[in-house]
């Protein structure tokens, strides 16, 4: 049998078929494929949320273990990355509420976000952006919403992918990543006006 090959986020692909396949049929190699092709990405946001490394591979490390059993339940309605970011999501806020902890997501690579996030906002000039104030415009937010508007401009997730993580309707996924994105334009915009009139 030829190996199985991944790439991306494996979305719309027959590759993807094949590895649910094999994964429900207790494949290791399957696992240690969609392990190779995904894994990653499910850290990446469980760090976004926890702001904790270890916290973040003891997720990953959880849902991975959890795959063999809970894919049998998986009907391959979704794509499988969308899956995975779902059950990383509800693992991260599980742990966030068990903990009394609001943490916000970690910005490693701010000028992603300007330019991917509030650089679609009308009304925002990001051509004198500070850094430490626009992580504080971000950390405003909570978790659930700022892992959102990461995946929606960072991963660059449609609306539709967001709706099946998160389970919510798509107009309520629209409305919280507008209203999200508001309230950093008008956080940033308030207090660079606040630095002008003190200057």
């Amino acid at each position: 049998m030829q190996p199985m090959q991944l790439s991306g986020h494996l979305k719309g692909t027959m590759d993807e078929k094949v590895i649910l396949q094999h994964l429900k049929s207790g494949s290791r190699e399957a696992l240690s494929l969609l392990w190779q092709a995904q894994s990653a990405n499910v850290l990446n946001l469980a760090f976004r949320m926890l702001k904790d490394r270890d916290e973040a591979e003891d997720i990953m490390m959880d849902i991975f273990v959890q795959i063999p059993k809970k894919i049998q339940g998986f009907q391959g309605q979704s794509a499988l990355a969308t899956w995975l970011y779902r059950l990383t999501v509800n693992e991260c806020l599980m742990k966030l509420r068990a903990q009394k902890r609001h943490r916000e997501l970690e910005e490693e690579h701010i000028d992603v976000i300007v330019e991917d996030a509030l650089g679609k906002i009308e009304g925002f000039d990001t051509s004198d952006f500070d850094p430490e104030l626009l992580e504080m415009g971000l950390n405003a937010l909570n978790a659930e919403t700022r892992s959102m508007l990461w995946l929606k401009d960072a991963e660059d997730l449609d609306v539709k992918d967001l709706a099946e993580i998160y389970k919510k309707p798509e107009g309520t996924i629209k409305a919280r990543l507008s209203r999200a994105r508001a309230f950093v334009r008008n956080y940033l915009n308030e207090r660079k006006e606040n630095a002008k009139k003190g200057a």
